[in-house]
């Protein structure tokens, strides 16, 4: 695993705010899980000229914010890479209300099935009845709102909810751990091919 740590979620957004940035580093960090799922490899500049789009930043960015961009795809790929399943998506923490969590977590799935779907992915390539399952399942999960219904609120209790956003996080984390799996050999085998200078790329 990578010594490369990441600075918290609410630190960062504060990073990108005097920057404009209109979009969640959820969602950046979904369309990262996907690329790398879908046999992706980019190089620094690369990574950052998509960190930079997908954010939709006016500003001009420095080193403070460049360096925790750099540092999400390094630490993303390590945690890919470990083999001990310990992907962890980047969302708001837990004292953060459960309805900009459930946002956070829809915007961290539209950027996966983007990123995904944007990887190269052979068009005729066939995907098995597990994973076409499973990308219905992100889909859904982009569409998913907290019930303003206070009759439903207090009859499922905060309890409640918290343990099935927990159950929806863990799914979404096992899914695309899982398609990392399915098309790690392919990944190697880009990058034995494709390998870039060491001062250039992410690995």
């Amino acid at each position: 695993m990578s010594s490369t740590s990441l600075i918290e979620f609410d630190e960062f957004c504060e990073l990108l705010m005097p920057l404009g940035a209109l979009n969640s580093p959820s969602e950046l960090h979904g369309l990262l899980c996907g690329k790398l799922c879908g046999g992706s490899l980019l190089s620094t500049e690369e990574w950052l000229t998509i960190a930079w789009d997908v954010l939709d930043i006016t500003g001009q960015p420095n080193a403070e914010v460049e360096e925790p961009v750099l540092a999400l795809y390094e630490f993303t790929k390590a945690q890919l890479d470990s083999g001990d399943y310990g992907l962890q998506l980047y969302l708001p923490d837990d004292f953060t209300e459960m309805e900009q969590r459930l946002q956070a977590l829809s915007q961290w799935c539209h950027g996966f099935l983007t990123g995904f779907g944007s990887a190269g992915i052979d068009p005729n390539a066939e995907f098995s009845t597990d994973q076409a399952d499973s990308l219905r399942d992100i889909a859904a999960i982009v569409q998913v709102t907290i019930d303003e219904d206070e009759n439903v609120k207090e009859e499922r209790g905060e309890e409640e909810q918290e343990s099935d956003f927990s159950d929806l996080v863990e799914h979404v984390r096992i899914i695309a751990l899982n398609f990392y799996e399915d098309n790690l050999q392919d990944i190697n085998d880009g990058e034995s091919k494709d390998a870039k200078p060491p001062t250039k790329t992410m690995q």
